[in-house]
């Protein structure tokens, strides 16, 4: 009787432990182990493709876009910017850009992201300046304490 017992009661423990373990990972998918989302290459933005004009050097190409990703020994003219994304349970994003070069001046570009269209709107947006102004309220709870016992750290 005592077996039969312990046996149910490690059965149950189990089903606790493997119901918990489940409950952390979401009902969707069904899975124990953390998989994070993995993001890999250079990532070129739609307001960054926009910036690029024919004629640009490849230092202020560099300075745009950061530096490529693959650069080919035998093709010198061509730099290539890749991106790839896997998120859980979803298939591989791969984004790819090429640009194109002659005597260290930009000709042309392609790939998978196209410029912003309201880039010009963007630009012209003003900064707003926020002033804030210093904080004069009570003190904090180690400060009040440390006055307490008679130390002021504002001397």
């Amino acid at each position: 009787m005592l077996q039969i017992v312990l046996r149910i009661k490690k059965i149950l423990i189990t089903l606790v432990a493997g119901l918990a373990l489940a409950g952390c990972s979401g009902w969707k998918d069904f899975t124990i182990v953390h998989t994070p989302e993995i993001q890999q290459g250079n990532i070129v933005t739609p307001e960054m493709v926009a910036e690029l004009k024919p004629g640009m050097s490849k230092r202020q190409v560099r300075f745009l876009l950061g530096t490529p990703l693959l650069v080919d020994i035998f093709h010198q003219e061509r730099w290539d910017y890749l991106f790839t994304m896997k998120k859980r349970n979803e298939s591989l994003e791969i984004k790819q850009f090429s640009l194109f070069f002659e005597d260290d001046t930009l000709i042309s570009f392609q790939g998978d992201i196209e410029p912003a269209k309201d880039i010009e709107s963007l630009r012209d947006k003003q900064e707003i300046v926020v002033s804030v102004p210093d904080y004069d309220g009570d003190k904090g709870i180690i400060e009040r304490l440390l006055s307490a016992i008679g130390i002021d750290l504002d001397d």
